[in-house]
């Protein structure tokens, strides 16, 4: 799997659909290394919602996301860094100013961290590792899209499970970010949902979306706005949903349109939306 966190209803499908001798392979890591932080592997146990172990050579670590220290317990959620080279790591960005750039892409925000002299790799991932003696970890979404209402941090794929495991037969698709103007005092997470064709997005849905939520999680994760996406979810071409960009409209923000927008009307249905909201 690939693109975005896997959750764990599709871990419960592919074992109904496939026999139980499949590895599901959930993976972290990114085009830019062509390898990943988070592998399968076929000697461990799959574990519902997880990545089964590091990969070869990462030596990886969840990190407080402000600070860089290390979580004081070590199962809370936290950035993903890697405090060694490993063997497929960039040596630079090709072009003029290419090690600046490289540099500023992946050194510039933890340094001196985890008993490690110096800049090391930021990947831009929200992780946990649940059980730091299995080695698993679980993808929370993207660093920079993590909500933190009142100083609560987690992660959007928190939010999209709920919906998948409670709310298959009404909610197709949905986007959940944090939004947060000059003249806010917090930020507000807000949900935006398509509904499954034929089923009406209505005052019932959103009391039942925040009620599981707060049940399920806690009332710090239930969304301040829970409004339906009349223009569709944006995404990119592989299908990944554009969640920086809709906060960053949501949050004032002027954002150009580029060409990795699948539907780039869904990003100018969200323009309208923030301007009368």
């Amino acid at each position: 799997s690939t693109a975005s966190p896997l959750p764990p209803s599709t871990f419960s499908f592919v074992y109904k659909a496939f026999p139980a001798k499949v590895n599901l392979a959930s993976i972290t890591g990114g085009t830019d290394i062509i390898s990943l932080f988070g592998a399968p592997c076929p000697l461990l146990p799959v574990r519902v919602g997880e990545i089964q172990c590091a990969g070869l050579g990462m030596a990886i670590r969840a990190v407080d996301s402000l600070s860089g220290e290390s979580l004081p317990d070590p199962t809370h959620p936290g950035d993903l860094i890697c405090i060694q080279p490993f063997p497929c790591q960039p040596l630079t960005f090709f072009g003029p100013g290419g090690d600046a750039k490289y540099k500023a892409a992946y050194f510039e925000r933890f340094a001196d961290v985890c008993g490690v002299q110096g800049a090391v790799w930021h990947h831009g991932d929200f992780i946990k590792i649940p059980n730091p003696a299995t080695g698993s970890l679980v993808m929370l979404g993207r660093s920079d899209g993590v909500l933190k209402p009142a100083g609560v941090r987690f992660g959007s794929a928190e939010i999209y499970n709920i919906l998948t495991r409670f709310f298959a037969a009404e909610v197709e698709d949905a986007v959940c970010v944090g939004r947060r103007r000059a003249t806010d005092a917090d930020e507000t997470v807000c949900l935006f949902v398509v509904p499954v064709a034929g089923r009406m997005f209505d005052d019932e849905l959103r009391s039942k979306i925040k009620s599981v939520i707060r049940r399920e999680l806690s009332p710090r994760h239930v969304p301040g706005v829970i409004e339906e996406a009349c223009g569709g979810i944006p995404k990119t071409g592989n299908g990944k949903k554009i969640e920086v960009a809709v906060k960053q409209i949501l949050s004032g923000m002027d954002v150009k349109t580029n060409a990795s927008v699948a539907n780039p009307e869904a990003l100018e249905w969200f323009r309208a939306w923030a301007e009368t909201h």
